[in-house]
């Protein structure tokens, strides 16, 4: 027994060894560097496993959390206004790519990034990206972080689509629930954890699959370099993903089930009219129908109505308390709590704007958009940039587009800038200022302030130029004012040049 014993404790200990064990337990307890391991009875019940490993700790339950999650995601109205609200933060119309593929002397090889672009823009509809013809890319992006959030798993496979496609390449997502996670160990001695083949050092080799559950006896193993596996990694060996739901998942259900209750009970409240009090004690609330099968009164609330008394009758009023003053303030802080779970603010989860002021609304909106940019650093890097590579390999090796040397110094052409949606501010006014004064003190580009607002600054500069030269053309000046026919306008020339500078005179135009 650790700990130096005095004579009390020797006389304890002989009288009555079990308070001698308790006294000696307490005063280990009393000896403990954080409070957070108390075992008395403000943490007694709590003793979670520790030392299980991440596969060990999710197995047992990953299935029972995505019902629920998807439960949660089919009939609460607050996690249908979480996910809409996460969708058209971070995917928006869709994540595009911009082909950035340079000369040996860094200039852009616009030629080739525009061949690029023109075949991604079409492959990238239904009919062509999706195997099954039901998703177009950014359909697909959705689909994937929705698919992450609420199951945890999502799984894309690059496939070759039906003989007689337009591509040699096509899409097909796979839901978690197909993955043989009995499969424990391949032929060749790989181990296989929740239906993920991994070498020794735990990286993914290859992932099972039954794409028919009623041959239970026929899987598939599909190479890991053909599968998109999106997932939240919190642990380092962590394979599989869990809702992302599973935190806030009881107090969603809660709150759900809670205004249920208090719309129910207001409806019941609000549609009696009156109670009534016979002095026989046969009190009756409602209107009576004739009897059931069984022999037994059936009767119904119907709003506004009230019985008929006999003489001496007592009528009451009941005045409803439904639905309580204080449901809104619960209904709030648990929204606020959902909020913290998933990164976001109480504004973004409730759409409740009437508590706030330019700044902190400025605030919690920026944080938010740190939430957005991390799902979409997620959508881009796990999802969009490995099937971007996947499918510009096929569109060289079916020559669709004409590559010469690509195949050493594949990325070199893979280079691609993705144009994400972007945000409107509070104030744009302010904003944009703030982006003007960035400018010229040269702390921020062009690139930045665009990509910003989800626009490509490459775009942008180039419809500047083609307003800039229909000015020119038709005679207005910058301010639009027009010019008599025969006039010529300051700033223009007899043409502008390619470069869309404006010849001086006696040049050739």
């Amino acid at each position: 027994m650790a700990g130096k014993m005095n004579a009390l404790d020797r006389l304890i200990g002989w009288l009555s060894p079990q308070a001698f064990c308790r006294r000696m337990a307490w005063r280990e307890e009393q000896k403990r560097y954080y409070d957070a391991a108390r075992t008395d009875r403000f943490g007694a019940s709590w003793f979670p496993p520790g030392s299980l490993s991440s596969e060990n700790t999710d197995r047992p339950y990953r299935t029972l959390i995505r019902g629920r999650a998807r439960d949660l995601e089919r009939n609460n109205g607050i996690v249908r206004g979480l996910l809409r609200g996460l969708e058209r933060n971070v995917v928006g119309a869709g994540i595009a790519p911009q082909p950035d593929v340079t000369s040996r002397s860094g200039r852009s090889n616009d030629a080739l990034n525009r061949r690029i672009a023109e075949l991604w823009a079409d492959w990238s509809q239904r009919r062509f990206c999706d195997v099954a013809g039901a998703s177009s890319f950014p359909d697909f992006q959705r689909l994937y972080l929705r698919r992450r959030i609420v199951d945890g798993d999502v799984f894309v496979i690059v496939v070759a689509p039906p003989e007689g496609g337009a591509y040699p390449v096509a899409l097909q997502m796979i839901e978690p629930d197909l993955l043989a996670e009995d499969v424990f160990q391949t032929k060749d001695g790989h181990k296989v954890f929740g239906g993920v083949e991994v070498d020794d050092f735990m990286r993914p080799l290859a992932y099972h699959f039954r794409m028919d559950p009623l041959e239970s006896a026929r899987t598939i193993r599909v190479p890991a370099e053909r599968v998109v596996h999106g997932y939240d990694r919190t642990r380092a060996p962590q394979l599989r993903g869990v809702s992302e739901l599973a935190g806030s998942m009881e107090s969603i259900r809660d709150i759900g089930e809670y205004v249920d209750s208090e719309l129910k009970a207001a409806r019941i409240a609000g549609s009696m009219t009156g109670v009534v009090k016979t002095q026989t004690g046969a009190a009756r609330i409602g209107r009576a129908t004739p009897r059931d099968a069984g022999g037994a009164p059936v009767e119904t609330i119907q709003i506004g109505s009230l019985n008929y008394m006999k003489q001496g009758d007592e009528v009451n009023f009941p005045q409803p308390g439904r639905p309580t003053e204080a449901a809104g303030g619960f209904v709030s802080v648990i929204e606020r709590f959902v909020g913290v779970g998933m990164g976001l603010s109480y504004e973004a989860v409730s759409r409740d704007l009437s508590q706030v002021n330019y700044s902190s609304i400025r605030e919690g909106r920026l944080q938010d958009i740190k939430t957005y940019e991390e799902y979409q650093r997620d959508v881009v890097e796990t999802f969009c940039a490995p099937v971007y590579a996947a499918w510009l390999d096929a569109m060289v090796l079916n020559g669709l587009v004409t590559i010469p040397g690509y195949w050493g110094a594949r990325d070199k052409y893979r280079k691609v800038r993705w144009v994400r949606p972007g945000w409107s501010w509070v104030d744009p006014q302010k904003e944009a200022a703030a982006a003007e004064k960035g400018l010229q003190l040269g702390t921020t580009t062009l690139q930045e302030v665009c990509g910003y607002e989800g626009k490509d600054w490459q775009e942008v500069l180039r419809q500047r130029k083609a307003e800039q030269d229909f000015i020119a053309e038709i005679g207005l000046n910058a301010g639009g004012d027009h010019h008599e026919p025969g006039s010529t306008p300051a700033d223009a020339g007899t043409g502008a040049a390619a470069d869309g500078t404006i010849p001086e005179p006696g040049d050739d135009a």
